[in-house]
């Protein structure tokens, strides 16, 4: 499996050149969310442990850069990013490729440790998953593994904003077991001040419907006074893949999702 994918044509990123810190076949996750569109996870865990070689993403994104013109270089792939204790060297070799803005797709469990806040402090975006406004909603949603609360991953969230100078968004994944909890869902976006709240429902495959546009508008009027923006109403750039089977296999636009679609 390849470090480096896409360029992805992301609704929210544009032409997302994909770097996948987990690379592993299965899913490593700190959630199982019922609405992943990938298998059960092969570890649901929040331990942070070394997943890929530094010096085989060095060598793949060189080669990328060459190849293709992405407008952002995104952390994401087959679980959650942030569990690679090896983040901080990958993102200092990003930095050294290449001047692109780097951006992660984080499920927000790890913004509790300090050392990750401060590693991800060094990003230009952020994207961070909040699906739920409680822990009985989080815990039927999002799965989390043991250790994980809502509460620790809400103040998780509302520490990292109030420290990173990037843009700073949250992304709230909407279906049936949720969508009568936008009203809480947008007073907690309010009390968080994202740039930029991304109101989403699984489009792609997976074993949760997504919800109809019509539903998703009235969720979104909800987040009144805050920027959002949504996947039925947003555009994707036109991309050209280096690595099409590879894409289709590990892409954001199918199965090396940002494990929150793109």
């Amino acid at each position: 499996m390849k470090i480096v994918y896409g360029p992805v044509a992301s609704w929210r990123l544009g032409k997302s050149l994909g770097v996948d810190l987990i690379c592993s076949p299965n899913r490593i996750c700190s959630f199982d969310c019922i609405y992943c569109q990938l298998e059960d996870p092969e570890k649901l865990t929040k331990n942070r442990e070394s997943f890929i070689p530094i010096g085989k993403l060095k060598t793949e994104l060189q080669h990328a850069l060459k190849q293709t013109t992405p407008d952002v270089i995104t952390l994401s792939g087959m679980g959650e990013p942030s569990l690679a204790n090896n983040m901080d060297e990958a993102i200092t070799i990003i930095r050294k490729s290449t001047d692109l803005p780097i951006a992660i797709l984080t499920n927000s469990t790890l913004l509790c440790e300090k050392d990750v806040r401060d590693s991800l402090g060094r990003l230009d975006i952020i994207v961070a998953k909040l699906d739920a406004p409680d822990e009985k909603m989080f815990r039927k949603i999002n799965q989390p593994a043991e250790g994980v609360t809502f509460e620790k991953t809400l103040e998780g969230i509302k520490t990292m904003r109030k420290k990173f100078k990037g843009k700073f968004a949250i992304q709230i994944m909407f279906m049936n077991e949720n969508k009568e909890c936008a009203s809480q869902l947008a007073e907690l976006s309010r009390e968080i001040k994202p740039d930029e709240v991304q109101i989403n429902t699984p489009l792609r495959p997976c074993d949760v419907a997504p919800l109809p546009k019509d539903e998703l508008e009235k969720n979104e009027k909800m987040f009144h006074g805050l920027n959002t923006i949504s996947v039925y109403t947003s555009q994707k750039p036109a991309t050209n893949p280096l690595d099409k089977m590879e894409l289709i296999k590990e892409g954001e636009g199918s199965y090396k999702i940002e494990n929150f679609a793109s």
